[in-house]
């Protein structure tokens, strides 16, 4: 019984145990995903960029996406910020421990290809 208790103990302790997280001074982006054209935007030839701020969570997920600056100004905004927000990323990580990695930003850039 003692010997049981001991296997089970050991187990418990060293089986929930977590390994820390090696720390990164911040947020990498691990996967990006391609922005949509807009249709309207392919049908006048139409290219510019978005640039973003946002913050990285925990997690590694974009949150608070906000458009600093676009041009044209509100044809690509909505196809930025929904691309940016799959995104994913390897987060902030501090004395092991994951952090929000905040005032991050990013320029996506609407380019046609059939030029």
């Amino acid at each position: 019984m003692k010997y049981s208790l001991a296997i089970i103990t050991s187990l418990f302790l060293f089986g929930c145990s977590t390994t820390p997280l090696q720390d990164r001074p911040s947020a990498e982006v691990e996967t990006r995903s391609a922005p949509k054209y807009p249709m309207a935007a392919v049908n006048n030839k139409t290219e510019g960029f978005v640039t973003m701020s946002f913050d990285v969570n925990e997690s590694g997920k974009p949150v608070n996406i906000e458009v600093i600056k676009s041009e044209p100004s509100n044809v690509f905004d909505e196809q930025a910020k929904s691309a940016l927000s799959r995104w994913e990323y390897h987060p902030k990580v501090v004395d092991g421990i994951a952090q929000v990695d905040t005032g991050l930003d990013v320029t996506i850039e609407f380019k046609r290809s059939d030029k």
